[in-house]
């Protein structure tokens, strides 16, 4: 389903904090259980992929296919008009400050007034894509009841915080893009830079539905994942992946925590028992490393959490170092063609 973009300006996301224990799951944090890795903070064109908005009522989903075209074909640009080779790079994002962080690298001109950065991003030899959503009226999801359009995000944009406006886009992305590396990305509570070791394994008390092992997110007719609102990918995914049953990340989490240590500028930590949690932030990082699980071009997928304190500035620089080390380890020369279908 496609959506068309519709103009409403640049939005300022507000950084304040959006405290995940006094109002979740806006925000969510991870599992306050979790062993850790940390480190003291010192201091604190046109794009192939549209905004888009949806006149699909909610509860609906349009079904996609499996992509079928393997890792190393290549298009034919004469025919698609694309490149013969191309080698993408998806980041995803939620609420601010992970939406932010990530403007530089989408092609929309109403979410990024600037140019564009991420074709041949610091000469790696991959093009980098971002998509998130906006929050009217003043980018802040925190003072907004959860499942109001402020809290959810605006529908003319990718991303919405809803279980069914993520299966969709999500889908449509990596289907489109096909993206050899992965990285999603949402707000936390108290914590600064927290790379997710492992996704899925809720509903442990829970052996019905799987939709039922996720937090209700208040918005439209459905408000968990059901199986006939949802991309049949995504319901296999949280099918399949609950009551213990986890994906680990597929990032290099060992070397991206001791490259974001270096900078000195948050907090850094590996969570290696918890996950993103059973709200919109799990939802997401389950997709992304179910995708790595999936599609053989993709060799890093992964899930980081991003503390709701966390000045733009300084997120916008992990982000930008933890590409870096991803891409480091799997360089371009060494990854097949991520043909778009």
């Amino acid at each position: 389903m496609q959506r068309l973009g519709i103009a409403i300006g640049a939005w300022l996301a507000a950084f304040g904090g959006c405290g995940n224990s006094s109002t979740p799951p806006v925000g969510e944090g991870s599992s306050s259980a979790a062993s850790t890795m940390t480190a003291a903070s010192t201091s604190a064109a046109t794009s192939p992929m549209t905004a888009t908005s949806s006149t699909t009522m909610p509860g609906e989903t349009t079904q996609h296919s499996s992509a079928s075209t393997s890792a190393d074909e290549t298009a034919d640009p004469t025919t698609t008009g694309e490149p013969a080779c191309s080698k993408n790079v998806v980041l995803m994002g939620y609420w601010p400050p992970t939406n932010e962080m990530l403007r530089p690298w989408s092609q929309n001109p109403l979410q990024n007034t600037r140019a564009w950065i991420g074709a041949d991003w610091e000469g790696f030899g991959y093009d980098v894509y971002a998509f998130f959503p906006e929050f009217p009226p003043d980018g802040d999801p925190s003072n907004d009841p959860i499942g109001s359009p402020g809290s959810v995000g605006s529908d003319e944009f990718e991303l919405q915080v809803d279980y069914q406006a993520t299966s969709e886009d999500f889908w449509r992305i990596v289907d489109e893009l096909r993206p050899i590396v992965l990285i999603t990305n949402s707000r936390g509570g108290g914590i600064g830079w927290e790379l997710e070791a492992i996704e899925g394994g809720h509903g442990m008390g829970n052996p019905g539905d799987p939709s039922m092992d996720w937090s209700s997110d208040g918005y439209g007719m459905e408000t968990r994942p059901t199986m006939g609102s949802v991309d049949p990918r995504t319901w296999d995914a949280i099918s399949t992946y609950r009551q213990g049953t986890t994906l680990a990340s597929q990032l290099p989490l060992d070397e991206i925590f001791d490259a974001a240590f270096a900078l000195g500028i948050a907090s850094v930590e590996i969570d290696e028992d918890g996950t993103s949690g059973n709200y919109l932030s799990g939802f997401m990082g389950l997709h992304g490393v179910y995708y790595n699980q999936i599609a053989p071009h993709n060799v890093a997928a992964g899930h980081i959490h991003v503390g709701n304190g966390l000045p733009v500035e300084t997120a916008s620089t992990l982000i930008e170092q933890t590409l870096r080390v991803v891409l480091e380890v799997h360089p371009a020369d060494a990854v097949g063609c991520s043909t778009r279908t």
